[in-house]
């Protein structure tokens, strides 16, 4: 994907997972090849940015070389499943992603899938999983096997087993896939799914039946309470850090991958889970580069996980205004509990659910400003405009009701 700093590579780690050494290699590649740059997404994806066109082909093999690369197009849009970071070894998430994965690539049935068509599978055991877009949610129902919901249904459907699971998975697909491809015939956008599922059952007769297979129950959605899990140890599984605004320099990461860690788990929330580091004090954290708050964030207190910033200008090039300093200058000005999203344009890209205030830079007559919303998204109509100087000289005026 080109941009203002060069091109933006994006990488989905299989399983959402890189070891130790790709992390390295990724850093190093980061550094060769780009801008010494790499971003944490929102979808669990890791991107390295300003990278060189003639740079481009040369990265891709590096890539494949690591097994970072899938072998086409196809491939690379079905493996589109957000795995939830904090499942733990015996709960099956990671087993269910594999098979889903690979009945997904094999089935000659999903081509015409809309392009960002999406799973996320959950655990169940805490409520991150729920901020992730995804047009089925597979979660999993305790000792029931597992539910699969989509967005927007008033039931889901309970699953006594994986193969099961699957099955039902693969059909939800198969529907949507043959939905997108009528209405691309009849010049029409193809939606996603659950826009077409509530279309199709406001208007019964005109669509095809979803016939989902025997053994499914009904029962109620899973609503799990709203709130990403903060930076720290997590039990079991490894420590939670953070970058800050979700970028990392290819320094910090090579001296994180060097450190003796086992892997990394890529997360929904901009953070990595690091596997294979023993909580025994300073000297280990020391020795990571995780000591240092420049790069990290380990603090679940740290003002900066309460703003949100786009790659802004000059990195994007549908940015009007820079976006990440203004957000870092404001961080501290933000409530406990509330949290400042700063776009660079009205597409939102950094952050799609509603935010305490969001900053939207548009074109004003002496220059860019920025909208300013309450409780909404980068989409909202803005109840008023200023300027980057005025908001840097009155930041508590932002959230005074508050």
């Amino acid at each position: 994907m080109a941009s203002g700093d060069g091109l933006v590579v994006r990488v989905r780690p299989p399983l959402g997972q890189l070891s130790a050494a790709q992390a390295q290699r990724l850093a190093e590649l980061a550094e060769a090849h780009g801008a010494g740059l790499l971003e944490l997404t929102s979808r669990a994806n890791i991107q390295l940015r300003g990278v060189a066109p003639d740079q481009h082909s040369s990265l891709l093999d590096a890539l494949a070389a690591q097994g970072l690369l899938d072998p086409d197009a196809r491939q690379e849009q079905l493996r589109n499943l957000v795995i939830d970071p904090l499942c733990a070894p015996d709960d099956g998430v990671l087993a269910l992603a594999e098979a889903l994965q690979q009945a997904l690539v094999a089935d000659t049935a999903l081509d015409g899938l809309p392009a960002k068509f999406g799973f996320s599978l959950a655990s169940g055991r805490h409520g991150g999983m729920a901020e992730v877009a995804a047009d089925v949610q597979l979660v999993r129902d305790g000792t029931q096997g597992w539910r699969l919901q989509v967005p927007g249904q008033p039931v889901a459907w309970q699953a006594h087993s994986a193969t099961l699971t699957v099955q039902a998975a693969l059909v939800l697909a198969r529907w949507c896939a043959a939905q997108a491809r009528a209405r691309r015939a009849a010049g029409e956008h193809p939606g996603r799914l659950p826009q077409l599922l509530r279309q199709a059952q406001a208007q019964p007769g005109a669509w095809p039946l979803l016939a989902l297979p025997a053994g499914l129950r009904e029962v109620p959605s899973y609503l799990p309470a709203d709130g990403s899990p903060a930076p720290g140890w997590q039990c079991g599984l490894g420590l939670l850090v953070a970058a800050p605004l979700g970028r990392v320099t290819a320094g910090a990461l090579a001296r994180l991958a060097r450190s003796g860690i086992r892997s990394l788990r890529l997360t929904p929330w901009r953070m990595l889970l690091v596997e294979g580091l023993a909580p025994s004090g300073s000297a280990v954290l020391a020795a990571a580069g995780l000591d240092d708050p420049a790069h990290w964030i380990r603090d679940p207190q740290d003002a900066r996980l309460r703003v949100s910033a786009c790659s802004g200008a000059p990195g994007c090039r549908q940015a009007l205004a820079p976006t990440q300093d203004l957000a870092l200058a404001l961080a501290r000005h933000v409530p406990d509990g509330a949290h400042l999203h700063v776009s660079g344009c009205a597409k939102g890209c950094a952050r799609q659910l509603p935010s305490t205030v969001t900053l939207v830079a548009q074109a004003g007559p002496d220059g860019p400003v920025f909208g300013y919303a309450r409780d909404a998204t980068a989409q909202a109509a803005p109840d008023s405009r200023w300027s980057a100087r005025s908001l840097r000289d009155n930041p508590g005026l932002m959230f005074e009701e508050i």
